[in-house]
């Protein structure tokens, strides 16, 4: 039978839909294909990014030894963890992270934190330390020739700086823990109490006493926002020749820590970058040096032998 022409208009119009209802969901499909590679490439990305580290369980006071239980194993974004967070597969100079046989962190050695932890914290290298990296020249050494932030407080971590009247600015030392001594219930307002090895003592005494030669010139503290999650800065001050020809003979100077001292002496462009305003500086008060080093110093013992009176009056010595 013939098909009217009507029949077949409608007919071919139904195709028509068909065919584009079929196209329009072949197109919808292959969006949504599309759509879901791009997700599970997104996921696998994101996957890839995931790292495990350990997170203290527990807040932890400095010098606290670390234990297995006090640590749990997080999976979080790669970006948010520190280059130096203690990881599964990382192991620090130190040795394996965790000793199977003990429980201990660092195999063999107990190890205790530098610093007060919170629960929650990504445990870093930087944070803990080793019986051995308590090196023999390491002292505890006080300090009132240092201007204190506001708010300085015992447990902040700082670096000493040391500021010149034309702006020049350099680190003398970094990442030093302080202790505020407190004397009969009062923290001290002009003295600090930082672990420095010889090379450092070294380092400061030398700062010390050109801050007292370059009038306009002073020794002052900055804190780190979070130590933990901070990287201690690189020195940058430079002492004086004689003062490094007295580490290069002195015995109680580790070679560890003179090395990069030395290294930076012998850069030729980096010590007279350094060494060259500071000694203009020291060049124009080269009249009054011997008297501003005099002064400056019978001010410093006045002010530790009041601190001294203060504390030895709060035991009743006095």
């Amino acid at each position: 039978m013939a098909m009217n022409p009507m029949q077949r208009k409608a007919n071919n119009s139904f195709l028509l839909g068909i065919l584009i209802t079929l196209l329009i969901t072949g197109l919808i499909i292959a969006f949504l294909i599309f759509q879901l590679s791009n997700l599970n490439k997104q996921m696998q990305e994101e996957e890839a990014k995931l790292k495990q580290v350990y997170v203290l369980n527990t807040d932890i006071m400095s010098g606290q030894v670390i234990t297995s239980d006090m640590l749990e194993m997080k999976t979080i974004d790669g970006s948010a963890i520190p280059a130096n967070a203690i990881t599964p597969v990382d192991v620090d100079n130190k040795g394996t992270v965790v000793d199977e046989s003990t429980g201990n962190v660092i195999r063999k050695l107990d190890v205790v934190t530098k610093i007060d932890l919170k629960s929650g914290t990504i445990l870093t290298s930087e944070m803990i330390a080793t019986a051995d990296e308590l090196s023999s020249d390491l002292r505890r050494l006080e300090y009132n020739v240092v201007q204190f932030p506001s708010q300085l407080q015992t447990g902040d971590f700082i670096d000493i700086r040391l500021r010149l009247p034309s702006g020049e600015d350099y680190i003398v030392v970094s990442h030093k823990e302080v202790e505020i001594p407190v004397v009969d219930g009062i923290d001290s307002e002009n003295t600090m109490i930082i672990k420095m090895n010889e090379v450092e003592t070294l380092t400061m005494s030398s700062a010390i006493i050109e801050a007292y030669i370059a009038e306009g010139s002073y020794l002052y503290a900055t804190r780190y926002v979070d130590a933990g999650m901070q990287e201690a800065a690189t020195p940058t001050y430079l002492p004086s020749d004689s003062v490094i020809n007295l580490m290069n003979k002195d015995p109680n100077c580790a070679n560890e820590a003179k090395q990069e001292l030395f290294k930076r002496n012998n850069d030729s462009s980096y010590k007279s970058a350094v060494r060259n305003p500071i000694n203009d500086e020291l060049n124009q008060n080269s009249e009054d040096a011997q008297d501003n080093i005099i002064s400056s110093v019978e001010e410093e013992l006045k002010a530790a032998q009041e601190e001294r009176q203060k504390y030895l009056e709060s035991l009743g010595a006095y």
